[in-house]
């Protein structure tokens, strides 16, 4: 018996699970809720560090009680950061990737607009992405110019944080993580020289950062047992998915959504590149409208209904298809200022007499949410190259529809999400590697493929 505790710090949850590597089966999952964040303005979303840190001891040490295991593999998610000073003391709390302070105004003019501005081109050019104002880089910025930081703060991740919650570790980032910080070189693969020298003159400060390295090296140890570098949590679902470079098109729905190719070629500028694992990288659009915009409407439902209402959300997974395609209504999911597409909020709109309807508006919002990812796969594929498209992330589960609503709508061959969530299946290909029992993530991803066995506890050897 082989056994790893796989970790999951996700935005509305953290999941776990131990997994066996001779077998694949997976024991003892386990979900647990968000943490709550720390009151703060509007456009903020800090989470306490200490919170974090006794979560993962106390998951680590219930899970040991239970069977020894031999490494903790991590994935959580990328766009938030944390600063400690020199001697590891934190500045700040766990600044989330939904905080968007960089918007703040200060001396006249907010951050995200001063840094967005200084940079243009370039910042896509360096990063593969747009610039948005809840990546850390330009929080730090806005950080530094509201308050003086001490000179050699460290700015850490989430994985990074993690390691370091049982004493010393090696502050090591997969660039999947480094890269969501906004502060990756995609094309030299290295940390950005010239995106820390732009924090320097903005703040007056040199940030020290961990370099990135590959998910089979160890960041750190719990009571001897070593902690591995840990990943982005979209492309672990898009690796635990079963997507394969130049083949698939991978649409994971979540609070977020993203909708990805491995190895793909485009020139579309919408279309982001991001670090995969080994030398793939992921060409993408993320911050597409999905779970976060779908609650807000169904929690204005549900606040119109009052306390005896029905479930909204049991209404919308009940839908059918020609019921979908039937619906009249025209939805912009593009609520919040970091989503894609966003102008000035989101709207519905060919309202006609008789049309406002309960069962149209759901029905509508489904084909509005639905149809960005028809329009995006357009984009990625216009000639219809790709022959699948695999769903994950907890919506595609919620709302099995999907899967029938795209295959028929796509002309893809569609795989639904899988049974559990994807970000454990890829937890498990990569430990395959960090226990060398695979050479490489497309080695790995062969062994148990999209395996969903589950034991409430593992079988005696």
């Amino acid at each position: 018996m082989n056994p790893y505790l796989l970790l999951d710090f996700g935005t509305t949850s953290t999941k776990s699970a131990l997994v066996d590597l001779d077998t694949g089966i997976f024991a003892r999952l386990q979900r647990h809720p968000a943490i709550p964040g720390i009151p703060a303005p509007p456009g903020r979303c800090e989470i306490p560090l200490e919170a974090i840190r006794s979560r993962f001891l106390r998951i680590c040490s219930d899970y040991y009680d239970l069977m020894p295991f031999q490494g903790i593999l991590l994935c959580s998610e990328m766009h938030g950061f944390a600063l400690l000073d020199w001697d590891g003391n934190p500045l700040t709390p766990y600044i989330s990737w939904k905080d968007e302070r960089s918007l703040e105004t200060l001396e006249g003019k907010d951050t995200f607009s001063l840094v967005a501005g200084q940079l243009g081109p370039a910042f896509k050019r360096i990063t593969g992405m747009h610039p948005r104002p809840g990546f850390p880089l330009m929080n730090l910025a806005h950080l530094g110019r509201a308050t003086p930081l001490p000179e050699g703060a460290r700015i850490l991740s989430l994985p990074c944080w993690l390691a370091r919650c049982s004493g010393q570790a090696s502050e090591l980032l997969h660039p999947t993580i480094l890269a969501g910080m906004g502060l990756y070189d995609v094309r030299r693969h290295a940390v950005s020289a010239e995106l820390l020298e732009l924090l320097r003159e903005l703040t007056g400060c040199c940030f020290a950062l961990g370099e990135p390295a590959p998910a089979h090296r160890v960041a750190g140890h719990w009571q001897g047992v070593p902690i591995y570098v840990g990943v982005g949590d979209h492309q672990c679902a898009v690796l635990g998915a079963g997507n394969a470079p130049r083949q698939t098109l991978s649409i994971n729905l979540g609070t977020g959504s993203q909708v990805t190719i491995i190895d793909w070629d485009s020139g579309q500028d919408e279309i982001e590149t991001r670090p995969y694992f080994g030398p793939s990288q992921a060409r993408t659009i993320t911050h597409i409208p999905a779970g976060r915009a779908l609650a807000t409407h169904l929690h204005f439902l549900r606040e119109t209904a009052g306390p005896h209402g029905p479930d909204f959300w049991a209404l919308l997974a009940g839908l059918g298809e020609e019921e979908v395609a039937r619906s009249t209504l025209r939805f912009d999911l593009s609520l919040f200022k970091s989503a894609r597409h966003y102008r000035e909020g989101g709207s519905i709109t060919r309202i006609e007499e008789g049309s406002l309807t309960l069962r149209n508006y759901l029905s509508s919002l489904l084909k509005s949410w639905m149809g960005q990812y028809l329009e995006i796969a357009r984009l990625f594929d216009p000639d219809h190259r790709l022959s699948r498209c695999i769903l994950s992330g907890g919506l595609a589960r919620e709302l099995p529809l999907l899967h029938s609503l795209l295959a028929r709508r796509s002309g893809y061959s569609t795989l639904p999400a899988t049974e559990l969530d994807e970000t454990l299946l890829g937890l498990r290909t990569l430990a395959l590697v960090a226990a060398g029992r695979a050479r490489d993530y497309l080695e790995a991803q062969a062994i148990f493929g999209r395996e969903c066995r589950v034991e409430e506890r593992f079988s005696a050897p």
